[in-house]
C-alpha cells in the first residue's frame, strides 16, 4: 500500500470515528528534542474508562515486595559505559523474565525516562542505559558511532543475561526521540537479539534504517500529529533528513511482509491503533492526535485527554509483559 493510498485510507476512518481534528492541549518544545526535565508539566488525572483493558490481576504472591534499582558499568573498547537496571521482585521466584532496554532522549538522562515513563512497574527486568553525552548514534549528533553503541548493547545483554535469570526469547527495546530512533536501529541491526522494538515520538534519521536486515521485526510506533520536533510528516534536523511516520510504516510493512488491510480501533479520545493484518511479524501505531513531543500519558505529557501511563500500557501489551498494578 502506498504512502498515498495509506493516508486516504486513515482520514477515511478517522472521519468515520468522529476524531479528525480533536483540540487537544498542546505545549510546544523549543528547538531541542526534550526539554530539561526539571520543567514543570501538568499532573495528569486518572480515567479508567479511557484507558485499555487490564491485564488479569496477579496472584498476590506476585507482587510482594518493591523493585531494586542498581548502577551498573561495563567497559567497553577500553570506555567505561553506564546504567541502571531494575530488578522486579518476581525474580525471586525464580522465574525467567523478560528483558527491557530503554533508551533516554537528546540531552536527557536515562534517570529521567526511567521515572516519567513508569517502567519499572513491568514484571520484567529493566534496563536504562546512558548515551555518551546525553545522546545516540546513528543521529547526526551523536558523539558516539552506531557500532559503538551497539557493542555497549551487546555487553549489557550479556551481562545481565549471564547474571540474571532471563528469558532470552523475551528482549525488548523501547525508547524517546532520539532514543527511540537508536532502538529501531537496534531492530534493523539486531534482528536475532532482540524480539521486538516500541518507538515513541521517535526521530528516523536515514541512517537508521540504512542496511536495515531483512529479517522481519515485531514493531509498534506511538507518535504525535502535533510533533513540532520530530514531526510526523518528517522534515530536517540538524541538516539531516528524518523519515514521516508513514514512510516508516509503509518500509516496516514491507520487511514484515504485511498485507494492504490494516484494522483501525479508537483508544482514547484522540488516539487510535492501526494494526497491519497478515504479517510474518506484527507491526501497529499508535496515533496520538495533536499529541507532542512528549511520552503519551506520561508524568510530561501536558495533554490532559491522554490517559495515565497510555504509552507504556500499549508498550507492554506489545510486547507480552505484564504491569505491576493493573
Amino acid at each position: 500500500m502506498g504512502i498515498a493510498s495509506w493516508k486516504a485510507a486513515l482520514v477515511a476512518v478517522l472521519s468515520s470515528l468522529s476524531i479528525v481534528g480533536v483540540a487537544a492541549c498542546g505545549f510546544p518544545f523549543d528547538d531541542e528534542e526534550l526539554r530539561d526535565s526539571n520543567d514543570a508539566f501538568v499532573d495528569l488525572e486518572s480515567d479508567a474508562s479511557q484507558t485499555t483493558a487490564a491485564q488479569p490481576e496477579a496472584p498476590e504472591s506476585q507482587t510482594i515486595g518493591e523493585p531494586t534499582t542498581t548502577a551498573e558499568s561495563v567497559t567497553v573498547d577500553g570506555k567505561k559505559r553506564t546504567f541502571s537496571l531494575t530488578v522486579p521482585p518476581e525474580a525471586t521466584d525464580g522465574a525467567r523474565l523478560p528483558l527491557i532496554f530503554v533508551f533516554h532522549g537528546m540531552n536527557e538522562s536515562s534517570e529521567a525516562i526511567r521515572d516519567y515513563s513508569n517502567l519499572d512497574l513491568a514484571r520484567a527486568y529493566v534496563v536504562y542505559l546512558d548515551g555518551v553525552d546525553k545522546a545516540w548514534a546513528p543521529a547526526p549528533y551523536a558523539a558516539t558511532t552506531g557500532e559503538e553503541d551497539l557493542a555497549f548493547v551487546d555487553a549489557v545483554r550479556e551481562k545481565i543475561i549471564a547474571e540474571h535469570n532471563v528469558d532470552t526469547a523475551r528482549v525488548f527495546a523501547t525508547g524517546l526521540s532520539n532514543g527511540g530512533g537508536f532502538a529501531a536501529y537496534i531492530g534493523c541491526q539486531r534482528p536475532v537479539d532482540f524480539t521486538a522494538v516500541a518507538t515513541v515520538s521517535a526521530a528516523y534519521y536515514w541512517k537508521v534504517s540504512e542496511k536495515c536486515s531483512s529479517i522481519p521485526m515485531k514493531l509498534l510506533d506511538i507518535h504525535g500529529t502535533d510533533d513540532k520536533v520530530v514531526s510526523y510528516e518528517g522534515g530536517n534536523r540538524h541538516d539531516t533528513a528524518y523519515h514521516s511516520v508513514p514512510e516508516i510504516l509503509e518500509d516496516a510493512a514491507d520487511r514484515n511482509h504485511c498485507s494492504d488491510s490494516i484494522s483501525i480501533t479508537q483508544l482514547w479520545t484522540n488516539g487510535i491503533r492501526q494494526v497491519w493484518d497478515d504479517c510474518d511479524a506484527p507491526l501497529e501505531h499508535v496515533r496520538v492526535g495533536s499529541g507532542t513531543h512528549t511520552w503519551p500519558g506520561g508524568e510530561k505529557d501536558p495533554n490532559e485527554s491522554t490517559p495515565n501511563d497510555i504509552a507504556t500500557k500499549e508498550i507492554l501489551k506489545f510486547f507480552g509483559v505484564s504491569m505491576r498494578g493493573s
